[in-house]
């Protein structure tokens, strides 16, 4: 008689290969996309005058508050506390840097998709 056949708690049932049960890294996707940009390297975004490109422009012009709770929805990192972050005309605040790299990849809020730039 045959052995009873098991499929182990781990193991996709459809392919058979594991499931792996690590926390997406949304840095490590956001650099593999901009390191595979369609666009030359030296073309990614266009510099102004002063050598900012157009997403550091855009972010500088951003209102700056007082983060004191909550968390960054493009990092999920938490906001220390007082920590000054940029607000999106929509009112989600990120960290300076996260919706620099968004808007150098979106025209959008991450959170609600409404317009950043006008």
């Amino acid at each position: 008689m045959a052995s009873p056949y098991y499929l182990a708690i781990n193991t996709n049932i459809v392919s058979g290969s594991p499931i792996i049960d690590e926390s997406f890294n949304l840095d490590e996707a956001l650099t593999m996309i901009t390191n595979t940009s369609s666009t030359p390297p030296d073309q990614d975004q266009p510099k102004s005058h002063d050598g900012q490109t157009n997403s550091e422009l855009t972010v500088s012009s951003l209102p700056t508050v007082a983060a004191t709770e909550g968390r960054c929805t493009v990092c999920m990192e938490n906001f220390l506390q007082a920590f000054p972050g940029k607000q999106v005309p929509c009112g989600h605040v990120f960290h300076a840097t996260c919706i620099s790299t968004w808007i150098s990849l979106s025209n959008s809020c991450p959170v609600c998709r409404s317009g950043v730039i006008a």
